[in-house]
């Protein structure tokens, strides 16, 4: 089989072109294709580019993951799908807002850039991320394992899927309700959240919880054990830290019972509902 060429291959092209798929070619270069002013799918995964030329304006999606890219060129502002994984990125440039997809998993990178509000998937699994930006209200897909993450941000309540495993999670935080699917793990969790009724897969191995929830094919016997397992919880805190507790309530119960109280009330209030209450 003859050797690609790539500079014959897209000068074969019409200037008109929507979409151009130069994968599996052994690439290390990528032509300006800046003539392609139409262009509007671009595949050029699975070779060896080591960075990208300026990309068309008109671009809305981007394959080019499984080279050797260090960094990437400005995003187009049309631009709804980035899949960029298996790279040695260290930093993304700006996400333009019309950004809807984007797996950036198995890079280097240390840090994500603001997410465009558009976004409804993001997988930056494998890196070496230390916390993830605000989540915007759309994403129904987070995959974000194996990464250095001791907490997570407010999950949106949109979010259907959730992959945090291999990190250094101690707790989650609230699960939105239309969460179908969480597998959280090989992390420190002592506990779990309440689990929505919507959630239909849970893996949680590997964590000190496991320990104390014992797994089960029923995982509505899963979300009563946790409920048991919490309020016990609670309520272990509640005894140990009970003067600490008492003594920041401690105003709120001198004002609403000390007998100065009822001096405030005038003759409008019903005295026998007041001292029902108090």
């Amino acid at each position: 089989m003859d050797k690609f060429n790539i500079e014959e291959h897209l000068n074969s092209l019409p200037d008109n072109v929507e979409k151009i798929d130069v994968s599996y070619n052994n690439l290390n270069y990528l032509p300006d294709l800046s003539r392609f002013k139409n262009l509007q799918i671009l595949y050029c995964y699975n070779n060896q580019l080591t960075s990208l030329f300026v990309l068309p304006k008109n671009l809305q999606i981007l394959y080019c993951h499984y080279n050797k890219l260090t960094s990437l060129p400005v995003l187009p502002e049309n631009l709804k799908v980035l899949c960029c994984s298996h790279n040695n990125l260290t930093l993304l440039p700006d996400l333009n807002k019309n950004l809807e997809l984007l797996w950036c998993n198995n890079n280097k990178l240390t840090l994500l850039p603001v997410l465009p509000e558009n976004i409804k998937e993001l997988h930056c699994g494998n890196n070496v991320l230390t916390s993830l930006p605000v989540l915007p209200e759309n994403i129904k897909d987070l995959r974000c394992g194996i990464n250095n993450l001791t907490s997570l941000p407010v999950l949106p309540e949109k979010l259907e899927i959730l992959e945090c495993s291999h990190n250094q999670l101690k707790s989650l935080p609230v699960l939105p309700e239309n969460l179908k699917y969480l597998s959280c793990n090989h992390n420190y969790l002592t506990s779990l959240p309440v689990l929505p009724e919507n959630l239909k897969e849970l893996a949680f191995l590997n964590n000190p919880i496991r320990d104390i929830i014992m797994y089960n094919h029923d995982i509505n016997i899963i979300k009563k054990n946790i409920i048991i397992w919490n309020n016990f919880r609670y309520l272990y805190y509640c005894l140990k830290h009970r003067k600490i507790f008492l003594k920041l309530m401690e105003p709120i119960i001198k004002k609403k019972y000390h007998p100065s109280y009822l001096d405030n009330l005038t003759e409008d209030y019903d005295l026998d509902e007041i001292l029902k209450k108090w």
